[in-house]
């Protein structure tokens, strides 16, 4: 096997990388422009921070009569009514705040003043929200409790995206809301009431980091807009060449998607390592305002996931960061790729899912194609209840025509045009986010036009709905298949030993509490020498390998798989969890037989592939 380069090492390496570049640029002005390049960007922050008043308006006086609603019958009236007026009257207050900012049009220098304002006003509302569960906690309501709980939690992961940009408010309204909360239940001092304090208390801490962590990449990205503002300024003024300018514009911009990409890596390890707690804690509650309240996290987890890739995806369409590689694209490989990821999910969802290549090659991206079949799999599979999913292809006078057929409700042809806008979602009129964002098919729409590839569909209501993309037909003599199984089995994981090979530490307490949870015997290693120190000891393999891809020292997954079914003298299943999943770590799985997932994992679908790569093993063990 050939030694495959380190891609977290080399993520990491980037990042460093490219925050050396932007420094550089930074570092380059002269004190003056260093200290008018703070004000522009204080300036900016909070210029971005009101504008997003609107949205928060409409969210908080929603949320109000949400309150309202929920404690009127349990409390009295003129308490729920006096909170409620305060509530309104600093949403009001806040209003008249923007119209103040908006007529001043306050200056760099002024900037910082209106920053204030806003931070008095974010304390106030999070003391406003954090009261609602002192002033109307019942513990003989729990139903009541559930909500004022979902809508807090809620409240504060949408202020990620509305106030993180000024890190001294979005502080203040995080911690002014939570730390009330959870000296609630403390204060309750009962068991379970301890547990959601210590689920509050993570859920802050999470927050905290991501909102820390975005507010750090818009900070970057405003500086290295502004400093490259300043140079070009400046290189005009000193008449430098027109042409270099532009490079150094165009390299910045590259620099720019380059690190966003990069740093999604880091903003990935501790979703997963959320997931794989709130899961661990979901099996642990009995409550079932516990236990809601742990799924309410856990879809958050998911949502802000999924969000963040989709928008990642489509910023980068659409800034002309996406450049198509064309090339000989084997039908063959592709599908045997889309079998291994959606099999399972099928298998999960009660659904038949077929696949029918023809042995042809086709011209295009083999990255961007495979994300667009990907894509459609996915929406067929969310909207199809019964039936199964099928996805075949036809031959039409050199063109190869890509086909996903479903079985789901079907499409109005009014609507056909709509479903590929941003956040259209025909069937999720609640904005159910385990449905999706919307953004699916809008991406689906956008690729296919950078590659070209005409996109088509055709439904009936009732009846179901079939995706069409045109191919232009390839050249190649080798083709390759795979044979697949489809047995599936829902066994318990109770009496399975799932031996966790990670050296991240927080993934692996994570893992452990998560498999633990569902029965699982678990054995931990963080590399490969503790791997076979842990087996050494015992006669009967593992059912099952989970492996990090990327270890320390230049070690990776699937050499310490092999050494493992070396030992005990066949293939035990295994799966594969890594932060990038590229088309050559695609390939070798599927030439290893393993499953790839990538980061964060989400424990529903971990869970589902678990079964699946267990159904197998006993198989082909039989």
């Amino acid at each position: 096997m050939s030694a495959t380069p380190a891609p977290v090492a080399t993520e990491k390496t980037t990042i460093e990388s490219l925050t050396r570049e932007r420094g550089d640029a930074v570092a380059r002005l002269d004190p003056a422009e260093q200290a008018m390049l703070d004000k522009q960007v204080r300036a900016t922050q909070i210029e971005m921070l009101y504008a997003n008043l609107g949205t928060a308006f409409g969210g908080q006086m929603l949320g109000t009569l949400l309150v309202a609603l929920t404690v009127y019958a349990e409390f009295p009236l003129w308490a729920v009514a006096l909170w409620a007026f305060a509530s309104i009257a600093n949403q009001v207050s806040r209003l008249l705040l923007l119209r103040l900012y908006n007529r001043a049009a306050p200056s760099a220098d002024e900037a910082p003043r209106w920053g204030t304002y806003w931070l008095i006003g974010a304390v106030l509302s999070g003391v406003l929200w954090s009261s609602t569960l002192w002033l109307f906690f019942s513990p003989d309501a729990p139903q009541q409790q559930i909500v004022l709980m979902s809508l807090l939690v809620s409240i504060c992961g949408v202020a990620v995206a509305i106030t993180s940009m000024h890190l001294p408010s979005y502080y203040a309204f995080l911690f002014a809301t939570l730390l009330p909360v959870i000296a609630r239940y403390v204060w309750a001092g009962g068991r379970y009431d301890l547990l959601i304090a210590f689920i509050v208390t993570v859920l802050m801490v999470a927050l905290w980091r991501v909102g820390r962590n975005f507010n750090a990449l818009i900070d970057r990205a405003l500086r290295s807009r502004y400093a490259n503002e300043v140079l070009s300024r400046r290189m005009e003024v000193q008449n430098v060449e027109l042409s270099r300018a532009r490079d150094r514009a165009d390299q910045a911009s590259r620099a720019k998607s380059q690190f966003f990409a990069a740093a999604s890596h880091d903003l990935r390890q501790p979703l997963h390592a959320m997931g794989l707690f709130a899961a661990a804690l979901s099996a642990k509650a009995r409550e079932p305002e516990v236990a809601n309240l742990v799924t309410s996290i856990s879809s958050s987890v998911e949502a802000l996931e999924g969000l963040f890739n989709e928008l990642l995806d489509i910023s980068k369409i659409d800034s002309g960061k996406v450049k198509p590689e064309i090339t000989d694209v084997s039908v063959t490989a592709l599908f045997d790729r889309l079998r291994m990821d959606f099999e399972p999910e099928a298998f999960d969802r009660g659904l038949a899912f077929r696949m029918r290549a023809r042995s042809a090659w086709v011209r295009s991206d083999p990255v961007l194609l495979e994300r667009i079949l990907r894509n459609l799999i996915s929406n067929a599979m969310r909207y199809t209840k019964s039936g199964g999913v099928l996805v075949s292809t036809r031959v039409r006078r050199g063109i190869l025509r890509f086909e996903v057929w479903d079985t789901g409700m079907g499409i109005a042809a009014d609507d056909q045009a709509r479903i590929f806008e941003e956040f259209v979602q025909l069937a999720n009129a609640e904005r159910d986010r385990r449905k999706g964002l919307g953004l699916g098919l809008s991406i689906v729409q956008r690729l296919a036009a950078l590659l070209k590839h005409p996109v088509g569909l055709a439904s009936r209501p009732g009846r179901g709905t079939v995706f069409r993309i045109d191919v232009p037909t390839g050249r190649a003599p080798v083709v390759r298949a795979t044979a697949t199984r489809t047995e599936r089995s829902h066994a318990d994981l109770g009496g399975r030993c799932i031996l966790v090979i990670d050296d991240e530490a927080s993934i692996v307490d994570g893992m452990a509490a998560l498999l633990g949870s569902w029965g699982a015997q678990t054995m931990i290693a963080g590399k490969g020498e503790e791997a076979m120190a842990q087996i050494a000891a015992r006669t009967a393999p593992p059912d099952l390998i989970i492996a990090d891809y990327q270890l320390r020292d230049g070690e990776i997954g699937p050499e310490v798989v092999a050494a493992v079914r070396k030992h005990f003298g066949f293939d035990i299943p295994a799966i594969l969890v890594t932060g990038s999943a590229t088309p050559e770590r695609l390939e070798e799985a599927r030439d290893l037989g393993h499953h790839l997932l990538l980061k964060p994992v989400m424990p529903a679908k971990l869970r589902t592939l678990i079964q699946f790569k267990l159904q197998e093993g006993s198989t082909t063990a039989g």
